[in-house]
């Protein structure tokens, strides 16, 4: 199994809302594609913001769902 499948997988098992506002949206995904085209080295700090913007995501995600239990 190659590593975008684990990830894959990960993501098909994690129970999320796929209409949350918690998901990379198409015109996030366009501009940092953009960006990583338009400079050689930049491909690898696009993934890196991209996860990092996506933790930064799930992590508000589940402080709004602790505060809406609390």
């Amino acid at each position: 199994m190659t590593e975008i499948e684990k990830m894959k997988r990960y993501i098909s098992r994690t129970k999320t809302d796929k209409n949350d506002r918690f998901y990379l949206s198409w015109s996030e995904a366009m501009e940092l594609s953009g960006e990583a085209v338009q400079t050689k080295d930049a491909a690898f700090r696009i993934i890196a913001l991209a996860f990092n913007y996506g933790k930064a995501k799930g992590y508000r995600a589940a402080e709004a769902e602790r505060r809406t239990r609390a």
